[in-house]
């Protein structure tokens, strides 16, 4: 399947306990053994929007400071474009299963250096360098349809998209 643009969702209204967790984990954006803990009671049900032959980002919560938190549904097939994420990014998959390409910049060029697939249960969590939307570098492809809880200590959208 061809890369995709996904469409971006509001959230759904929040219980005080949820609000929390998630104020908790955009706190917590430098631990990735926290970040692991507090993400084991996320467990928010929720109506997430499917994106034909794409997928769809439902946004959470945006914390003062920058953070984004949301859920990603992919259809299968679902890929992304190679881009960039800001200082720390963390993305756990709740349901299916993600393929994620690594990529490195050499000068004017991407290498790929890592493939990966991660199932229901594991995670990906990548620290780079504040203030640019160049790391973690990658492109993700939904194996199957899947869900995926993203955290990141900004806006995604802002990070570097390559062609």
């Amino acid at each position: 399947m061809s890369e995709c643009k996904a469409k971006t969702w509001p959230g759904p209204i929040l219980t005080a306990a949820q609000q929390q967790l998630l104020e908790d984990l955009a706190c917590h954006l430098n631990n990735e053994n926290r970040l692991l803990e507090l993400a084991a009671g996320f467990d928010m049900q929720g109506n997430y929007p499917h994106a034909p032959h794409c997928y769809s980002r439902t946004v959470l919560y945006h914390h003062p400071q920058g953070a984004e938190i949301m859920v990603a549904r992919w259809d299968a097939g679902a890929v992304t474009p190679v881009h960039g994420h800001p200082q720390y990014a963390f993305v756990l998959v709740l349901e299916g299963r993600l393929q994620m390409e690594h990529f490195k910049a050499a000068g004017e060029e991407l290498q790929l250096t890592d493939i990966l697939v991660k199932n229901a249960g594991e995670h990906i969590y990548a620290a780079g360098e504040h203030g640019r939307y160049d790391n973690a570098i990658h492109r993700v492809t939904a194996l199957q349809p899947s869900l995926s809880l993203h955290i990141y200590s900004d806006d995604a959208l802002k990070g570097i998209c390559y062609a």
